[in-house]
């Protein structure tokens, strides 16, 4: 695998910082300006069924870039040999997969969540939708942008 890693790492780490970029970027994009256009939609059922399509189409992007994080987070861990150079360098590898497992499993119950909000706006409980999506868009996403900062530093302190 090392061989493997070295001959593409040019091909694989670019596809990882690349992937985190639009992980943790999406999210603060949404936070900063998709979010807040949509609560200013005056009629809540609108509002509420907007913000589940926009959460399920952010989410499906979070599926496909996971999936790319993860496989390219795999072959640098294995193929760098971190393991085998350094103990705190494993154990910056290891806490960073940690918190990007934490993070992933953080989106799968945010998603979660939207599908039952989704349930709850089709059975015409637009309050107990839209407390779905508040938690959602004011807390889950906020701490995974803030994981995902933590994690962008430490990828930072393995590249030095």
């Amino acid at each position: 695998m090392s061989e493997f890693y070295y001959s593409y790492s040019y091909i694989i780490l670019p596809l990882h910082i690349m992937s985190a970029v639009i992980w943790v970027g999406a999210m603060i994009g949404f936070i900063m300006s998709s979010y807040p256009a949509i609560k200013q939609i005056p009629n809540e059922k609108l509002m509420v069924r907007t913000s589940i399509r926009t959460l399920k189409r952010l989410f499906g992007l979070f599926l496909i870039v996971s999936i790319s994080l993860l496989i390219s987070g795999l072959m640098i861990s294995i193929g760098a040999l971190y393991n085998e150079k350094d103990p705190l360098l494993a154990t910056i590898i290891s806490t960073k997969e940690i918190l990007w497992l934490f993070m992933f499993i953080n989106v799968a119950y945010s998603y979660f969540k939207i599908l039952e909000a989704k349930k709850r706006c089709q059975a015409s409980d637009s309050l107990g939708a839209d407390d779905n999506i508040r938690l959602v868009s004011n807390y889950l996403i906020m701490i995974n942008i803030f994981l995902g900062i933590i994690a962008a530093y430490f990828g930072l302190m393995l590249r030095n």
